[in-house]
């Protein structure tokens, strides 16, 4: 943006989470070049206008907050004016938003490993890249941390359908960061490990933006490794506990069933699911959708990663169970 104002918050396409009223405290921050006597702003959509808003000037830079209702897409209206109340200079920032923001963890089947590459329908639905610091269309694969590919993935993601899905319903911009890892074991995510860092990492970052919950999808690699119960449920209560003194408030964990893998004993399975669920308070660590029960043409031939249809019907379960999570709070 040229001219004397830089508006540094908030970012094209950014999302913050509303809070139980319905709103969501949105934090501005705005570098100016020139002498201005004050900085405003203000924030509009078809239904809502809000007042202006002046921001504290300090040293070339403005601060503030807006605290808005959630909803469609606002757009930021800022004015620079001189002594006498004219304006310097204006700008617009399009597509800001206050809806439903998400961390999205585990192993392959919470990143960029189903078959076919998928995307939002309708641009409601929004990835945070790490690596940039912007907000994108969510589309696959999904951005992350740097990292090795066999880690990373290339390939599609349940999350387009699940916020698509859940936009629909809730009619409110749906953000995800994505902070998971193929292949991964429960203990690799241990404090200090490269793992947990880029959890640690989103968990940061979302304290900006804010975040509903941490939604966990991992389980299929802990089933081959034969993990027992006990040691599960102990380092997953342990995971979410760190995460918890990372992200600085109580985030909400939704913990999935999931730990089908071909390669791994059916009972050792059941065992991890158990362990799942055992986790689950129904206060703040909540149960997911049971993707396991997806099977078939839902799954690429030997493998437990998902075919197009699975993505699909994988994304509408998680969507399903927001929505259900999100009405009773």
């Amino acid at each position: 943006m040229e001219g004397c104002i830089y508006v540094v918050q908030p970012l094209i396409r950014a999302v913050y989470q509303r809070n139980s009223e319905n709103i969501g405290t949105i934090p501005v921050k705005i570098l100016y070049t020139i002498p201005v006597s004050s900085i405003r702003i203000k924030a509009v959509r078809s239904d809502y206008v809000s007042d202006w808003i002046n921001l504290e000037l300090s040293y070339n830079t403005a601060v503030g907050t807006i605290s808005l209702p959630a909803g469609n897409w606002y757009e930021f209206h800022v004015e620079a004016l001189d002594k006498e109340n004219n304006i310097v200079e204006s700008c617009i920032i399009p597509k800001v938003g206050v809806g439903e923001v998400f961390i999205t963890c585990g192993q392959s089947n919470s990143l960029n490993f189903g078959y076919t590459l998928t995307t939002t329908k309708y641009n409601n639905t929004v990835s945070y890249d790490p690596i940039n610091r912007n907000w994108l269309p969510c589309q696959d694969p999904q951005p992350c941390e740097p990292g090795p590919k066999v880690d990373m993935g290339d390939g599609g993601s349940i999350w387009p359908t699940v916020g698509d899905e859940l936009s629909e319903r809730i009619h409110m911009p749906i953000g995800f960061m994505a902070s998971g890892w193929g292949g991964a074991a429960l203990h690799e995510f241990k404090e200090n490990t490269v793992k947990y860092e880029r959890l640690k990492n989103a968990l940061i970052n979302a304290r900006m933006y804010g975040s509903r919950a941490v939604l966990w999808h991992q389980g299929e690699t802990d089933s081959i490794l034969m993990t027992d119960f006990s040691a599960y449920k102990e380092m997953l209560l342990d995971l979410i506990k760190r995460s918890r003194v990372d992200a600085g408030f109580n985030i909400t964990w939704v913990v999935a069933q999931a730990a089908y893998h071909p390669k791994a004993d059916r009972m050792k399975e059941e065992m991890i699911r158990s362990a799942q669920k055992s986790v689950c308070n129904g206060i703040d660590i909540l149960p997911g959708p049971n993707s396991d029960l997806l099977q078939d043409s839902n799954r690429i031939q030997n493998s437990a990663h998902f075919t197009y249809e699975g993505l699909i019907s994988h994304g509408k379960l998680w969507s399903e169970c927001l929505f259900e999570i999100i009405n009773k709070s």
